[in-house]
This record gives C-alpha cells, structure tokens and sequence, in this order.
C-alpha cells in the first residue's frame, strides 16, 4: 500500500509544481527610463514651530492681506485699490495681458520680484511726457489655475501685489488711488478757490469732490457716534440721499485714518464701496450703521456710526 501511494505521489508532483507556478503573479516590467523621485538634500525635514510673537506677526499680515478692500472702477475700465489699505489682488488669465500702472511720475528702481518667476512672465512699458510719465507693469501667466505674489519697489513706496489666473476672467488695467496724493489736492484746489475753513461750508468741499454739487438743506447729519474716541473720531457725519460723507479732524493724517465697513442689522461686516477725499470718506451709499477701525485684535480702535432712523428702531 505504501508503495503504491509513494508511486502515486511521484507521478502528481508534476502537475502540482506547474500549479504552483501558475499561482505567482507575474512579475511586471518597469516603465522604460523610470528614474526614482529626486529627493532635495537640503530641504529641512522637520516642520518648523512658531513661537507667539511669530504666530502674531503672520496673524497680522494675514489679516491686512485678506481685509475686504473693495477696489473702485476708473473712467477706462480700469480697477482702483487705495495703496495701503490692503493686499491688492490682480486677476489675470493666459494670452491676455494685464497692465498695472503706478503713479504718473512714479520711477521704478528695479525689476519686480515675483514669487513664481517661471509661469509668470513680467515686461515693462512706459506712457506719457517726461515731467509725468507713467510705468505700466505687465503681467501674462502661463497657465490657469497659478497664485503667487509680487512685489514693485519704487522712488516713492513698495507694492505688495497678489496675482491670480483663471481660464477666462481677469482685470485688463488696475491702478491706484494714493491718500496723500488725494489730500493734498483736495489741499490745493481749497487754496486755489478761497473757501473758507467754516464747519458749515466744509460740508460743500467733499459734496463737490464727489462728483455731485447738494443743496445744503437737503443734507442729513442725523448721525450718532460710539465706541472709542481716538484721535481721529470724525468730526462730521451725513449724507445727501445718494451718498455718505464721513469728515475727519484736520489734523489727522492719511495714514492715520481707518477703515469703514458696513453692519447689519446682526452686525455682520460687509463691505462697502467707499474712496478717500482729502480728509473726508465719500461713500457711494446712504449709511445707516457702520464701523471705523483701526488696529487689529484686542488693541483695536472701534468708531461706531448710527443713523437716527436706526437708533429709534
């Protein structure tokens, strides 16, 4: 009986070998030219740890990069950020161009620095007489779907400017409105014209910048005022129907005057369109609350400002 079993065996083993074999996946070839990822031997391999005055700065970046500064539209099409008040971000898309232009006069005194210089392509171009010329930045990504960040120096200031691309949507021209630019024409033209410095007529001067000449009877200064009282608390609140004049003290400033949102009726902030004039806010809508701060976190500066028609509410 063993002998016959043993006989057996050897006459399977065989057939049990090629099952075996067929039962190991086979092995699959490489891709031809496949080199393994490269590894960068001085990239650090630990993360790095912030410590809180690090943790407060980034915070404090971040939060003036990402303010809701809702830019303005120019005669030609072009977008108007006000310089300072927040990261202006510029929306470009490839084979289109956008032109940034700074301020006439303005003299750049090197080439942009780009964050990512390898999809994004930058040229430079002037406009304009000498004792004015302008220089026009021009920007073209290569592909859609890219933020980076750039960053302008000039004889005057820096620019810090996000750059976005998108498959169809982008900002042909932007440029910028300058405060101290504003306040001190709006300083000229009252030299110029002899107005007098009076609190009643100093309601005309920002009626008149803002484009629309108001009976001075028709104007609204049912405002209310809480909150802190800074330095630069506005001396003067009220509309004329279509628009809010905010007018600060005139020792304040440019760079000391805050910045306006908007508040609900659940005091959410929204943004609201408004641009500088001398030491004056002109708002392109009748306000009925909103709020001037300046500072951020814990040791902000907070000027509230109510309608009479809300506080009756």
């Amino acid at each position: 009986m063993k002998r016959a079993l043993f006989f057996l065996v050897c006459a399977l083993w065989p057939a049990l070998l090629y099952a075996a074999d067929d039962a190991v996946p086979a092995i699959q070839p490489t891709a031809a030219n496949a080199l393994p990822p490269t590894v960068d031997p001085l990239a650090p391999t630990m993360p790095v740890l912030l410590t809180p005055k690090e943790k407060a700065g980034v915070r404090i970046a971040q939060q003036w990069a990402d303010y809701p500064d809702i830019p303005a539209p120019g005669e030609d099409g072009a977008v108007i950020y006000l310089y300072g008040a927040s990261m202006p971000s510029v929306v470009c898309k490839p084979l289109a161009v956008c032109d940034i232009e700074l301020e006439p006069g303005e003299k750049d005194t090197g080439e942009p620095n780009l964050g990512d210089s390898v999809r994004w392509l930058l040229s430079r171009a002037e406009s304009g007489p000498d004792a004015s010329k302008v220089v026009h930045v021009i920007v073209k990504p290569r592909y859609a779907g890219l933020t980076t960040d750039m960053h302008i120096f000039t004889d005057r200031r820096s620019y810090t400017i996000k750059l976005i691309s998108t498959a169809d949507l982008y900002m042909p021209k932007v440029r910028f409105a300058y405060p101290e630019e504003l306040a001190r024409q709006w300083a000229d033209a009252r030299q110029k014209s002899g107005r007098a410095s009076g609190a009643d007529r100093a309601a005309v001067p920002a009626s008149a910048a803002s484009g629309a000449l108001t009976d001075l009877s028709k104007l609204d200064f049912a405002y209310d005022l809480s909150g802190d009282d800074p330095l630069w608390k506005p001396a003067r609140v009220y509309n004329n129907g279509l628009k809010t004049f905010i007018q600060f003290p005139p020792a304040v400033k440019a760079d000391e005057m805050p910045v306006l949102v908007m508040l609900s009726e659940d005091d959410e902030i929204r943004d609201v369109p408004y641009r500088p004039v001398g030491n004056t806010f002109v708002v392109d809508k009748v306000l009925r609350r909103a709020e001037l701060i300046a500072g951020v976190g814990s040791s902000a500066v907070k000027v509230v400002l109510t309608h009479g028609s809300e506080g009756a509410r």
